[in-house]
């Protein structure tokens, strides 16, 4: 019951969002083909065309198994009550209210470019299985693990304190001692500091810039960040290695894809721009918002 219930919510929430982009009188109807007629309400009618449509909209979630009778009576009945909530609301006269009117042609704008977007781009790009391969050949990082250090640190509050600790590892004290009994970061301190493998963007910057840096049973010198004031051991460094084509051949094609998805999108823009008359008033946009447009002169691009 539960699953219904939310496999109808999502269905109702986009058979929502579709009417505000349709012609008016809700969903869209009419038995001029002849179609069997699933529902009426009032004088509309849904077909079974119609609803299968919708049903292609549910989640890709909801739709790996076959909806059960319950579920599609329940998802029917969601377009029922659409309908009669949108003739109710036509009656108010809503749909002629100057927000209503804005709001109905952003969705319908919104709409119209993802279609444009889809067919000019999402469905030019292709990418064969040689495609993906020569990727693989000239661009080995796409392929590796990422590099990472092991490292031990201690955290202290002031920039003395830490001077002190470096004094003391000159004078020969223990790292992992001195980690135990002054470090301030508890999640680390009782095991000497040590906070394990660790790769490029999982430190703060100043961190990870100072301990990448660093040779195996190398000490830093005083690093501060946010937290304070560390002093930096490396215990380990491990390389990246270059992944098998098969273990990463759909990273690689997503990542192809996306590539020539940026790269068909940005030659479209420029294209588009280029055969565009384009005027833009830039003293407006420095403006504190008290100008008319016939204040200033356009810069024509």
């Amino acid at each position: 019951m539960k699953k219904i219930f939310i496999v109808g919510l999502s269905f109702f929430c986009l058979t929502m969002v579709s009417a505000s982009c349709k012609e008016k009188g809700g969903v869209k109807m009419g038995s001029k083909n002849s179609e069997p007629v699933l529902a009426k309400i009032n004088n509309k009618e849904i077909t079974l065309t119609e609803f299968n449509d919708r049903l292609k909209e549910v989640p890709q979630l909801a739709q790996k198994e076959s909806l059960s009778l319950e579920t599609k009576k329940g998802l029917l009945d969601n377009l029922v009550v659409r309908e009669l909530l949108y003739q109710d609301a036509l009656k108010t006269g809503i749909d002629k209210e100057k927000d209503t009117a804005f709001l109905v042609e952003e969705m319908k704008m919104r709409v119209v470019v993802d279609r444009y977007f889809k067919k000019e781009i999402d469905d030019k790009v292709k990418v064969t299985e040689d495609d993906v391969k020569t990727f693989y050949k000239e661009h080995p990082e796409e392929a590796k693990t990422p590099d990472e250090v092991r490292a031990s640190h201690i955290l202290l509050k002031t920039k003395e304190e830490a001077e002190m600790i470096k004094k003391k590892l000159k004078e020969g004290s223990k790292f992992e001692d001195l980690a135990k009994k002054y470090s301030l970061d508890h999640g680390s301190k009782e095991t000497g500091g040590d906070l394990g493998l660790f790769s490029k963007g999982m430190m703060v910057p100043e961190f990870e810039e100072a301990a990448f840096k660093l040779k195996v049973g190398e000490v830093s010198d005083i690093v501060q960040t946010q937290f304070g004031f560390h002093i930096i051991k490396i215990k380990e460094r491990k390389e990246g290695k270059i992944k098998n084509y098969d273990e990463v051949k759909k990273d690689l094609e997503n990542s192809l894809i996306n590539k020539k998805r940026k790269d068909r999108f940005d030659t479209l823009v420029a294209e588009l721009k280029a055969k565009g008359k384009i005027t833009i008033n830039e003293d407006l946009l420095k403006g504190d918002g008290t100008k008319t447009p016939s204040d200033d002169k356009p810069v024509e691009k």
